[in-house]
């Protein structure tokens, strides 16, 4: 499988982007991300990128 395919964009608006895979969720405002939540600690902080299922994905997106 495919990183794109792993990587799922659920939404996607004129200023901000919803992006997911099996573990994480990421709000993107203007391709920063804002929002997160994953399956092991639901919902973060705002800005708040430290847990590692958020940063997996940020990595498969090409964040990082």
């Amino acid at each position: 499988m495919s990183i794109q395919e792993e990587v799922r964009e659920f939404f996607k608006g004129h200023y901000y982007e919803i992006v997911e895979d099996e573990r994480a969720q990421v709000i993107l405002l203007e391709g920063e991300p804002i929002a997160s939540a994953c399956i092991e600690h639901g919902s973060h902080d705002v800005f708040d990128l430290n847990c590692p299922h958020v940063r997996d994905l940020l990595k498969k997106i090409g964040y990082f």
